[in-house]
């Protein structure tokens, strides 16, 4: 398989790449301080070798911010972060493809203790940073719950921002982590939250064929009156996955699971199409 020109370019570099790739080919990215590989099944997440800090953050006021973080020494760090240290510095500077924030370094530690003074002394972890992200969305890809838990503590997600919440509902659905997903909806993330094209994750898992993802939230609730902007609905959806798998089948029986559930909650087949339920706006 080639990978895309990015990616390419990324690897030759000697970045690493997180995600992007996942699930359809493997590789080791290396870069200055660490190493990561995707792994070839897409549930799997990818392993993570963290050096030393040394090996990302050049400025002394940032490492001694760190390691401070790491004592769960708050009143040292807020008094470095008064002093000009930066709760959000990221490095290595040298590197144009991935970075690390604090907030990222400890999340890859798996140390809970320094999140919570970092976020205490201004880390933001929905503050992006080239290759990786926001700090929200690396411990989810990692996989790593225990951290997300601690930082949605944190910052909840009633006060998380819409492009932060999208990233991360949609993102879950895509890697896939469906216990990061569970983790969300647990704590408040609406279940029929729209992306830009107006799908919902149930509709996203659809197109995904995570059928048993799309089962769960079905059980869990999500709406079946949604209409993307191309018109797709959740129940056109699953009409037209019934109709690419042949009866009999382990797909076409998940399928018609989920075409079963919809009509115990009163959809008649067959629905709309797409082309139809645009075509219906165009009269009105």
């Amino acid at each position: 398989m080639r990978l895309p020109r990015s990616l390419r370019q990324a690897l030759t570099a000697g970045a690493v790449v997180v995600g992007a790739a996942a699930g359809s080919v493997g590789f080791v990215g290396t870069s200055p301080g660490w190493m990561l590989m995707t792994a070839t099944n897409a549930s799997a997440a990818p392993a993570f070798e963290l050096k030393p800090a040394t090996a990302y953050f050049k400025e002394s006021s940032a490492l001694a911010l760190l390691a401070a973080a790491q004592r769960g020494d708050a009143a040292q760090a807020r008094q470095l972060v008064a002093a000009g240290a930066d709760p959000n510095a990221e490095g290595p500077p040298d590197n144009p493809y991935n970075r690390l924030r604090l907030l990222h370094y400890a999340i890859a530690a798996q140390d809970a203790k320094a999140l919570r003074v970092l976020v205490e002394v201004g880390a933001d972890p929905e503050l992006s940073v080239v290759g990786f992200g926001r700090a929200l969305m690396f411990a989810v890809t990692l996989d790593r719950l225990d951290m997300m838990a601690t930082l949605l503590e944190l910052r909840p997600v009633a006060k998380l921002g819409k492009e932060t919440l999208e990233s991360l509902m949609f993102g879950a659905v895509s890697l896939p982590r469906p216990q990061a997903l569970d983790l969300l909806l647990q704590r408040g993330a609406p279940i029929d939250l729209p992306d830009a094209a107006g799908y919902t994750i149930f509709m996203r898992a659809m197109g995904a064929q995570d059928y048993d993802l799309a089962a769960k939230l079905l059980q869990r609730g999500a709406s079946l009156k949604v209409e993307s902007t191309s018109g797709a609905t959740p129940a056109s959806s699953v009409q037209f996955h019934l109709q690419k798998f042949k009866p009999g089948s382990p797909s076409h029986e998940k399928v018609a699971r989920l075409k079963a559930m919809m009509e115990a909650r009163g959809v008649v087949f067959p629905v709309p199409t797409p082309q139809q339920v645009r075509d219906a706006r165009r009269v009105k």
